[in-house]
């Protein structure tokens, strides 16, 4: 196992890495870049983790129990809304496999998009069914529900890009749950890395009021990267993010 110094190294070698990438990496990448540090995997949901911290955005990361298929307890808010979503569901009539899939070969064969729409309205019962499979994992059931029509409607336009071993209706299925877990992963990172700044913001707190209480005075950012083993660049991002400007490098924190 590689020391700490040499750990922090290469997270900060990952995080430029994001950077470069717009902060969006994908896991099987994150893993290869680290893969000869021989991480467990609670180890690893800690890298994830930091990066989340980072708000960097890793697709393909799914913590630990969000891949679970058992149904949640809906609110009453969204009892209300799968009902009425439902009712207005009651003036389509939906099509037999066999003319369902010959719907799919038209809208993808001509493209036209009175194929689409028609197609489109057939396979809101899957995403309804899609959306209720992911609840109770963050986000509303309308929201679920809105991102996988997003994802229905954006796959209609990318049908001719599918496998030849994969079905359209399969492709579209597919799609509309990647639509939902993509936003479920988004939402998640942007809570951990919510919920990581604001332990680190208290950590750096803490930090500062230790040592002004032990220098009896006011302290300046070198002095706190030096006291709490901490960049002094990420000091002066988190006070600022505090709403603490900083002003010039090595101003009094």
């Amino acid at each position: 196992m590689m020391e700490r110094q040499e750990f922090q190294k290469r997270l900060e070698e990952l995080g430029r890495l994001a950077q470069e990438k717009e902060n969006r990496l994908r896991a099987d990448e994150v893993r290869e870049f680290l893969k000869d540090m021989e991480l467990t995997e609670e180890q690893m949901n800690m890298v994830f983790a930091y990066l989340a911290s980072r708000l960097v955005t890793v697709e393909g990361y799914v913590p630990a129990g969000a891949d679970q298929e058992e149904e949640a307890q809906l609110t009453p808010e969204e009892e209300n809304f799968l009902e009425q979503y439902q009712s207005e569901l009651e003036y389509v009539t939906f099509l037999e496999e066999e003319a369902l899939l010959e719907l799919c070969r038209e809208a993808e064969e001509t493209g036209d998009g009175g194929a689409k729409a028609r197609l489109t309205e057939q396979l809101l019962p899957a995403v309804i069914q899609t959306a209720r499979g992911f609840a109770g994992r963050g986000l509303p059931l309308a929201d679920l529900v809105q991102e996988g029509n997003i994802g229905l409607m954006l796959a209609m336009e990318t049908l001719g890009m599918r496998s030849e071993e994969q079905s359209a209706l399969d492709y579209l299925k597919q799609e509309i749950r990647t639509s939902i877990a993509q936003a479920l992963e988004d939402q998640q990172t942007e809570q951990n890395a919510g919920d990581l700044l604001a332990e680190r913001l208290n950590h750096l707190s803490d930090g500062i009021k230790e040592l002004s209480d032990e220098l009896e005075r006011k302290v300046s950012i070198e002095e706190l990267s030096v006291f709490m083993d901490m960049p002094a660049e990420e000091i002066e991002d988190l006070l600022k993010l505090a709403g603490e400007g900083t002003g010039d490098e090595g101003e009094d924190a």
